[in-house]
């Protein structure tokens, strides 16, 4: 992300939620300090034993303090509102903001300085002979998995046959989970502001493996073809277990991740460090010419 994404100054809020990771002594300590921040900037703070589920007409942020796992938690828990995360975790790929530099970071928040990362999420329903069964949103990524035995899923896109997988199953992920399981099966990383989504074969039995970026307006149908046991998972949970002929209808989720960014949040940074993605350890970067760097700001 560019510095000319902070030119354009935000709302600063004037109530924000705290949640605090309860299995990491060191976020519980935080939190007083970071109350007594804003409280200081005339922002109000409310605890998370507060916060309602519609948050959003309660507070006009959420600062986390914890990992990736928390960071989604807060995100499926108090839908749409914009979260700051201050990472206490191993990756902190969601949680943006190391804890050491919680203090620029919030007073980025207080002065209005930051940017909004806005990225769609997936609705999951299964249809069968009995109907269908919605089965929720997820953030990352919505998965059909298989038990001990290879399975065949069938994908559709807009009512278009697209190919038979053969494999242990199928990942469709939003931009915001590229980087996790779908990067993990080989997956394409979409970079913010990409808008679509990936759908990536895992182990597939099959020269034919090569995943998809389809349009976040695309209706995804998996036909589950085999008789073998298979779970479907949104986010790392299980929702169901698949019958022979079941459909999972995956669409565009009606509600959004919203991530609050700073202007140092960096994302190519991030990957490189976080998921320790460097050709050689010591590269450093020559840096644009001068005559360049109008045209990418």
């Amino acid at each position: 992300m560019t510095e000319s994404h902070y030119r354009a100054q935000q709302q600063a809020p004037t109530s924000v939620g705290l949640v605090a990771a309860l299995s990491k002594p060191e976020a519980q300590e935080l939190a007083p300090e970071i109350t007594r921040f804003l409280t200081e900037h005339d922002v109000t703070v409310v605890p998370e034993r507060a916060l309602s589920p519609d948050a959003t007409s309660q507070v006009g942020a959420i600062i986390v303090l914890g990992g990736d796992g928390l960071m989604m938690r807060a995100a499926q828990s108090y839908a749409d509102v914009p979260l700051l995360g201050i990472n206490f975790g191993k990756v902190g790929f969601l949680a943006h903001v190391e804890r050491d530099d919680w203090r620029p970071a919030l007073e980025a928040v207080v002065a209005g300085n930051f940017a909004i990362q806005e990225s769609s999420t997936l609705d999951a329903t299964i249809e069968s002979s009995h109907g269908s069964e919605p089965q929720g949103w997820a953030i990352n990524d919505v998965v059909i998995r298989s038990g001990v035995r290879m399975i065949d899923i069938e994908v559709y896109v807009d009512g278009y046959f697209v190919n038979t997988y053969p494999g242990d199953g199928m990942i469709v992920a939003t931009s915001r989970g590229s980087t996790a399981y779908c990067m993990a099966a080989g997956g394409p990383i979409l970079t913010t502001g990409v808008r679509g989504f990936a759908i990536v074969p895992i182990s597939c039995h099959s020269p034919i493996r090569t995943p998809l970026v389809v349009d976040e307006s695309a209706q995804i149908d998996l036909l589950f073809t085999s008789r073998h046991d298979a779970s479907l998972i949104l986010d790392g949970k299980v929702t169901s277990e698949l019958a022979p002929d079941d459909v999972v209808a995956i669409r565009r989720g009606k509600h959004s991740c919203r991530l609050i960014s700073v202007a140092n949040t960096d994302f190519y940074e991030a990957f490189r460090t976080k998921f320790n993605f460097r050709i050689r350890p010591d590269a450093a970067a020559t840096g644009l010419p001068s005559t360049r760097k109008n045209d990418v700001q």
